[in-house]
């Protein structure tokens, strides 16, 4: 499917696009909301700068695409796979990457405030100065994540996540949230 027949057929009222294949595809700025892309190929595409609001990206392959500056609320990257996918400065909050993978994706300044992430691999993800707000990492694996001057606001680790956590994290979870690490404590010891 080429890009222009896409959004004629988003104009005419479509929304489901699963299993489409866009693979390198030049869409920076694109408006799509409440679309299903359940299991599309995005591999290497540019979505930078774009609106995709409740759009349902569930087990879509977004390896190394470019989602700077997108918003992306309320939308769901279930079982995605978004290695080395570029999401600077994008606005996440509220969506669902439940068992996504995003091992080395860049996340700098992207705001994921109240994002689901149960399961999901951020091994290496580089999430400098992202705003983290509400979310339960417990489940997540942060291996080797880099979360250098990140905004955190109620959320939740384990003791071994704190343990690797770099000094600046373990600093502001300790300063910020006495109590929350007292229940941490309680729930994963």
């Amino acid at each position: 499917m080429e890009i222009v027949q896409l959004l004629k057929s988003y104009s005419a009222g479509r929304r489901d696009f699963s299993g489409v294949d866009f693979r390198e595809a030049w869409m920076p700025g694109l408006q799509l909301s409440q679309a299903s892309l359940q299991g599309v190929d995005l591999t290497g595409s540019n979505l930078s700068h774009s609106l995709l609001s409740e759009v349902d990206f569930s087990g879509a392959m977004l390896w190394r695409a470019n989602l700077s500056h997108a918003r992306l609320c309320d939308t769901s990257f279930e079982r995605a796979t978004l290695i080395r996918c570029q999401m600077v400065g994008s606005n996440l909050q509220g969506s669902r990457l439940v068992e996504a993978d995003l091992r080395l994706a860049d996340l700098r300044n992207a705001n994921l405030s109240h994002v689901a992430l149960r399961g999901a691999q951020l091994c290496y993800a580089n999430l400098t100065g992202a705003t983290l707000r509400g979310i339960d990492f417990r489940t997540a694996d942060l291996t080797g994540a880099i979360l250098t001057d990140v905004q955190l606001i109620d959320c939740d680790f384990t003791q071994e996540q704190l343990r690797d956590a770099d000094g600046s994290v373990q600093q502001q979870l300790t300063s910020d949230r006495p109590p929350a690490l007292e229940r941490d404590r309680r729930l994963t010891a």
